[in-house]
């Protein structure tokens, strides 16, 4: 499976045009499971309702026996200023 998206690019408020990307959804998935950039950084994945779809505390994707349980941010993340982070990223 492939994911696309497209999103508009402004500079200075000006539209300049559109950008594209399409991913693999297993190398990107990959990416993200894989990502360490020091010893106490991680990467997670969360859909635009804030459910986590990747985090290194849960299985796999490839590892679910069946339907996931989407899972919301606060349920993985214990700092105090999840909800805050959340909303900024989901804007």
């Amino acid at each position: 499976m492939i994911i696309s998206e497209c999103l508009p690019v402004f500079t200075y408020g000006k539209f300049r045009g559109v950008t594209c990307a399409d991913l693999k959804v297993d190398t990107f998935f990959s990416e993200i499971i894989d990502f360490r950039l020091e010893q106490l950084s991680y990467a997670f994945f969360v859909d635009s309702r804030g459910r986590i779809l990747i985090h290194p505390l849960l299985p796999r994707p490839e590892r679910y026996p069946e339907e996931p349980i989407f899972l919301g941010l606060e349920s993985v993340e214990m700092s105090s200023k999840i909800s805050s982070i959340k909303w900024n990223m989901l804007r």
